[in-house]
């Protein structure tokens, strides 16, 4: 079985707006690692509080599905600055290369417009959640809490998805 390593592209480091989106989803990344490490801690917690003392944390089931949506979320602008999504090259095995930087090129700019569509949507959400005042119904959590590391993810998203297809468009026309 052979490790897979991600390294971060060199050209991620060129110019201002490469090392400011670098450190931006670096900083998603550390986000999302500390909310499950935070998710793990509370688990455990839960469960032996739940088998030695009859009492789990209240809401917790409520705090792993905010958590994790967040952290999921959160993790996936490094991806796709490093290029760490999965491709499944199935159809494109066979392909030329060039037909595959192509096909990758279009890829980045769906994902941007898609990121961009579900980021403002989910920020509309997260509004209306405000205004109508929704919480969880164990702990009274309020929802739109959660929707706000979501929504700037998915904003994120797009704009390492708009970098990384712009790098691309630059990588072409160099000699």
């Amino acid at each position: 079985m052979t490790d897979v390593v991600i390294q971060e592209p060199r050209h991620l480091h060129r110019g201002p707006v490469g090392r400011l989106l670098l450190r931006a989803c670096q900083a998603f990344a550390i986000g999302a690692s500390v909310l499950l490490v935070l998710m793990a801690g509370m688990s455990l917690a839960s469960i032996a509080g739940r088998a030695l003392l009859g009492k789990p944390i209240l809401g917790d089931y409520e705090l792993v599905q905010v958590m994790s949506a967040a952290a999921v979320a959160m993790a996936l602008p490094y991806c796709q600055l490093v290029r760490g999504h999965v491709i499944v090259d199935f159809f494109t095995t066979r392909a030329p290369a060039r037909v595959n930087r192509t096909l990758d090129l279009v890829a980045m700019l769906l994902l941007a417009g898609i990121a961009f569509v579900v980021g403002w949507r989910v920020a509309r959400g997260m509004v209306d959640l405000h205004r109508t005042g929704d919480a969880s119904m164990l702990i009274g959590f309020p929802t739109w809490i959660a929707y706000v590391p979501i929504a700037a993810s998915f904003l994120l998203l797009g704009c390492a998805a708009l970098y990384t297809a712009w790098e691309e468009i630059r990588a072409r026309a160099a000699p």
